[in-house]
């Protein structure tokens, strides 16, 4: 699944479903996280939906569009958007206990609570 999608029926093995903190992230926490984070960062807009290709009812996902019309403000959004969005997945794997997200965060400094 993405940084930004859980979907309940189809979690697949490549990521555990339940937390370090003991909840299921097949609820709307990590796509509700990682809607707001493109959203503060400075995403051009943000969607919360759920569907999907698993059916109605049965994920929820987060998306998200970058305008780039080349200003400097854009430029800085764009950077910042491009940073957090796969820094969640990151740090989403390492919530679900993946040692090498872990080891991945830790090289690239990216900051886990």
């Amino acid at each position: 699944l993405s940084n930004g999608q859980s979907a309940m029926l189809s979690e697949p093995s490549a990521i555990s479903s339940v937390s370090r903190c003991g909840g299921s992230d097949s609820i709307a926490d990590w796509p509700l996280l990682n809607f707001a984070l493109n959203a503060v960062n400075g995403a051009s807009w943000v969607s919360f939906h759920h569907g999907g290709g698993v059916g109605i009812g049965y994920a929820l996902h987060a998306g998200m569009v970058i305008v780039a019309d080349g200003t400097p403000e854009r430029a800085r959004a764009l950077e910042r958007v491009l940073t957090v969005d796969p820094g969640i997945g990151v740090a989403r794997h390492v919530d679900a206990g993946y040692a090498r997200a872990a080891q991945t965060a830790q090289q690239k400094g990216v900051k886990i609570p």
